[in-house]
């Protein structure tokens, strides 16, 4: 089933919009309110005071999945990490994102942005190091995030082991870093200064890193063991993924483990949230690398009927995956 959907382009559109009906379908048919704020997040808090009608929550909310998956796609493709022909990306990325999902909410914004997040801490062509520009850039996109969900700040340690692996030691590195992750805040602060409710803000910001749930939320069994079986794909495509890396060259390992080091962002987002279900939509954009690579591995030479087996067997992991999405 896979190596036919590598081949036909046509083919795997029409699997990416099937899945984005099914996962999307019941949110639509029976829309939700956005949810009321439950972190710190003054950006999140306004898009909600819009009052939106719950069915157009919906809509923008599938909108942002499919046009953030698609994005992904072509970064990764660009940046030689997939195949330029390959949709698979894509539909993972919208499979996590998309699974429990049912409106618009902080995690899902904060979950698109991570895109833009990865693609500036990007290498292309040779260069073994990313320009200050990029490295300001990335660091905006940080704030930006954490004023729509706080704990979003976790990217910073995503950003600070892709400085360890690009050795990103120079001083002046890590202050425009740090201007660029203040560059929101002290345009925030400034506006909050002059309103006067600047104390109320920054008592806000420290509530809200203070609180840490090491909670299990409520769920059934059937949700909960496609949530369980999901987290344990991941766990096998970061880990598969990992073990291989050392067969790729330099700048491949490097943009690979950039986008890898995500997780970590995500594992550490859980304690903001709850450990169990597992928020599918933190770790969405590894597993569109890991679980790619996990699902269409490189063609080795092999015994042909033992290649054939690990393609069944990946045809099959492939269809639980979607299933478990829609389950979850």
């Amino acid at each position: 089933m896979l190596k036919y959907l590598e081949k036909s382009t046509i083919l795997q559109v029409i699997v990416l919009f099937v899945a984005v009906v099914l996962l999307w379908g019941g949110a639509l048919l029976h829309p939700v309110p956005m949810p009321a704020p439950v972190s710190y997040g003054p950006l999140y808090e306004v898009l909600y005071n819009l009052s939106l009608p719950p069915l157009v929550g919906v809509i923008l909310a599938m909108l942002m999945v499919l046009a953030g998956g698609l994005l992904l796609n072509l970064m990764l493709a660009n940046a030689g990490l997939v195949s330029q022909n390959s949709l698979l990306p894509a539909l993972l990325y919208i499979l996590f994102m998309s699974a429990d999902a049912t409106t618009l909410t902080p995690t899902l914004i904060v979950g698109v942005l991570d895109i833009a997040f990865v693609s500036m801490l990007m290498l292309h062509g040779t260069l073994l190091a990313i320009p200050p520009s990029k490295i300001c850039g990335a660091a905006v996109l940080v704030g930006i995030c954490s004023l729509f969900y706080l704990p979003a700040l976790s990217l910073l340690l995503t950003y600070l082991l892709v400085a360890v692996n690009y050795r990103l030691y120079n001083w002046r590195e890590a202050m425009v870093m740090l201007l660029g992750l203040l560059a929101p805040y002290i345009l925030l602060w400034t506006i909050l200064f002059m309103t006067g409710s600047l104390m109320e803000n920054l008592q806000a910001i420290t509530r809200g890193l203070q609180v840490v749930h090491r909670t299990i939320g409520d769920h059934h069994a059937l949700s909960a063991f496609a949530n369980l079986s999901l987290a344990l794909v991941l766990a096998a495509s970061i880990f598969n993924l990992w073990n291989h890396l050392k067969e790729r060259t330099v700048v491949w390992k490097k943009n690979a483990a950039t986008v890898m080091l995500t997780a970590v962002t995500g594992t550490a987002m859980l304690f903001y949230t709850q450990l169990f279900p597992v928020n599918l939509q933190f770790f969405a954009l590894a597993f569109a690398l890991c679980g790619t690579h996990l699902l269409l591995p490189e063609r080795r030479r092999s015994i042909h009927g033992k290649r054939q087996w690990r393609e069944h067997i990946n045809d099959i992991l492939f269809i639980l995956i979607i299933i478990a999405a829609i389950l979850a």
